[in-house]
């Protein structure tokens, strides 16, 4: 019973902490809400840019990407 207990006060924190880094990250963590960092492809080259989550489906559409796990462009 007190393992169980010790568990449960260890693994909820955890739980907790990785909804919120989901959260963060789902919003473009450490931008403006509403806002998410977007690989945009110009001049034969990846740039980075910051814009809104509305644009986001259009900007993948026509061939931008993510950056990666690290938060670099290709």
């Amino acid at each position: 019973m007190r393992a169980r207990r010790l568990l449960i006060s260890v693994l909820l924190p955890v739980i907790i902490l990785i909804g919120f880094a989901a959260t963060a990250a789902a919003n473009g963590s450490g931008g403006p809400a509403g806002k998410v960092d977007v690989c945009h492809f110009a001049s034969h080259k990846y740039v980075e840019i910051n814009i809104s989550t509305h644009a986001l489906p259009a900007h993948l559409a026509h061939g931008d990407v993510l950056p990666d796990q690290y938060g670099a462009c290709p």
